[in-house]
């Protein structure tokens, strides 16, 4: 690729979001590190350039879960990029209690589903008008847990049904179906996206929401979002899921065209566009 490709990882402070900027900054792109914390963005970043020299890399740091902050995230964003190639959706949460963010929303659908898709939508023009020769991206990082997820079009927040995997289940089922409501969406040509399970790896939110359990390493669960944001033509159709690095079609109930169109319009009532 003859310019230098320009991606946002959010969610890279650690585990899978971190090895992904770094193999993507070690490709030769230049990377935007997100997270909640300045500190642990600057801490990052200043690890990140001792590791690779000559690496191009930029932070940015605020919340996902409250769509006021994802709004003056998005903005400084634009302000200071004049291209943006990639984004990729990484960040997420397992919660063990049921608690609510500045929109009244249940924070799991909040980190894990209504901010990146308020970011998305603020970002996509930017996104669209870098598209050249090669479409721009964006990769949702879901889990295969989304085949457990149900979409309570009217109850997104589980007031009747929350359990900590009910919540993570139904925001990772809503990951697939932004991929594929993005990719109907949009020309292929400007926006491919896709969504995918990393693989079962050792990260924070593993061990929180399922224990003790041995997981593969985090470079291992930032392949299939390097692959997919650094190769030139894109391999895989759009809106097409991945499971461990290989096409796979996702739960039955991801496809289901009147679910996914009212998850879109709750989404957009929510996210107030």
């Amino acid at each position: 690729m003859s310019e230098r490709r320009v991606a946002l990882v959010t969610g890279s402070t650690d585990g899978i979001g971190r090895a992904t900027v770094r193999a993507l900054a070690a490709a030769g792109m230049k990377v935007i590190v997100h997270g909640r914390s300045k500190v642990k963005v600057d801490v990052t970043l200043a690890t990140l350039a001792g590791e690779l020299p000559g690496a191009e890399l930029e932070g940015v740091s605020f919340d996902l879960g409250s769509l006021a902050a994802v709004r003056n995230g998005a903005a400084q964003i634009l302000e200071r990029l004049p291209v943006l190639h990639v984004l990729v959706n990484n960040a997420g949460i397992f919660a063990t209690e049921r608690v609510f963010n500045d929109q009244d929303v249940e924070l799991t659908f909040g980190v894990n589903h209504l901010g990146p898709f308020l970011l998305t939508e603020l970002l996509l023009p930017r996104l669209l008008e870098s598209a050249t020769t090669v479409p721009s991206r964006v990769i949702d990082v879901s889990s295969i847990a989304h085949a457990r997820g149900r979409i309570h079009l009217n109850d997104l927040s589980l007031a009747t049904a929350w359990t900590g995997y009910a919540a993570y289940a139904q925001s990772k089922l809503a990951n697939v179906m932004h991929a594929l409501s993005l990719a109907e969406r949009h020309e292929p040509e400007k926006l491919v996206a896709y969504s995918l399970h990393p693989g079962v790896i050792s990260t924070k939110l593993l061990r929180q929401g399922f224990g003790p359990i041995a997981g593969a390493a985090v470079e291992a669960g930032a392949k299939t979002s390097v692959r997919l944001a650094s190769e030139e033509i894109a391999s895989e159709p759009s809106g097409t899921y991945f499971s461990d690095g290989v096409a796979t079609r996702p739960a039955a109930s991801a496809l289901d065209p009147s679910v996914r169109s009212g998850l879109w319009d709750a989404s957009m009532q929510l996210a107030d566009l």
